[in-house]
């Protein structure tokens, strides 16, 4: 059995895979895991550590050293993944990427970005940025005030150089590798007529390019350069997201939680089709590979254990509010 660990919000990726893979594959939240006392004999696969507060990431981090001293295989260290300002400048500072990440506070002390444009993110959300293209240090300063305005906490903001090449002219493409324990796996590409390719639009890339996305996941062949982006992350289950830049991989961010769609809509693009199927088939190999059997292990939280007195501890301070 497989234990996929999300936030309670985003229990959705797997859902898919508890329908209908083998396999086993089962999704829990936080809560679940941390409250259970004799956990089941699984892999477990930490995901969403950036959507988690501090001292969340360091209760599951306990718990992630228990079950691996059980015996228990488990993916995803929560005390050593990375997130989204720490992988990429950490890319930047190791040449892989060309553009770099800023705090706020940290981008006043420099004037200005290295690059323009840029454009804001907020650290810990996958959705859109939260602002378009800015060309200038005005631009960038109204565009903090009235994401601030709309309540976007200052704290999480990110500034991030802009680093995109249209394939074709007009278009854009988002290439994308899975890891899944020790295998890399080639994804579909998105396309779309926009610097940010988010979803994609169905059917909007010429033939050749399907056909070329089919040879990415045919041969994975991405996989051995996102090797050390995922190393780097400290990220052991997951997909990193990518484009190409003059040629070269420029890495956007690695989803520890990505949305898994064994059977999405089909595409009007039979090439793509069959893209996806070979992805879904290589993905449930990857995941058989790492899968464990299903009976508990004699493992029960006691009074002392590490996760107990991190319990204990939250409850106490709640209690002194």
């Amino acid at each position: 059995m497989i234990l996929v660990v999300t936030t309670k919000e985003h229990r959705y990726t797997h859902a898919a895979l508890e329908r209908e893979a083998a396999p086993r594959v089962r999704v829990i939240s936080y809560d679940e895991l941390l409250s259970r006392g004799r956990p089941y004999r699984a892999t477990y696969i930490f995901t969403d550590l950036d959507r988690l507060p501090a001292w969340r990431v360091q209760k599951a981090a306990i718990r992630y050293r228990e079950l691996r001293a059980a015996g228990l295989r488990a993916l995803n260290d929560p005390a050593r993944v990375l997130g989204r300002f720490g992988l990429l400048r950490g890319l930047h500072r190791s040449g892989f990427n060309r553009f770099n990440a800023y705090r706020l506070d940290e981008l006043a002390e420099l004037a200005d970005p290295p690059r323009w444009p840029v454009f804001l993110r907020m650290e810990g959300d996958h959705k859109a940025p939260v602002s378009g293209l800015l060309n200038d240090q005005d631009e960038l300063a109204r565009a903090v005030a009235e994401s601030v305005e709309r309540g976007v906490p200052r704290s999480a903001l990110l500034i991030i150089e802009y680093a995109a090449e249209p394939v074709r002219p007009g278009l854009f493409r988002r290439l994308s590798v899975f890891r899944v324990g020790e295998r890399l796996l080639g994804y579909t590409c998105a396309h779309d007529d926009n610097w940010l390719v988010k979803y994609g639009k169905p059917g909007v890339a010429p033939p050749e390019l399907y056909d070329e996305e089919h040879r990415f996941v045919a041969t994975d062949a991405f996989g051995a350069e996102m090797l050390p982006v995922f190393e780097l992350a400290g990220v052991e289950y997951g997909r990193v997201d990518f484009g190409l830049v003059e040629g070269r991989p420029q890495v956007y961010e690695i989803n520890s939680n990505p949305h898994v769609q064994l059977r999405p809509a089909p595409s009007p693009v039979e090439m793509h089709n069959k893209s996806t199927a070979l992805f879904a088939t290589r993905y449930l190999e990857a995941m058989a590979e790492i899968d464990s059997g299903r009976q508990s292990v004699p493992m029960v939280l006691k009074a002392g254990s590490l996760v107990w007195r991190a319990g204990r501890r939250v409850r106490q301070m709640a209690g002194r509010r």
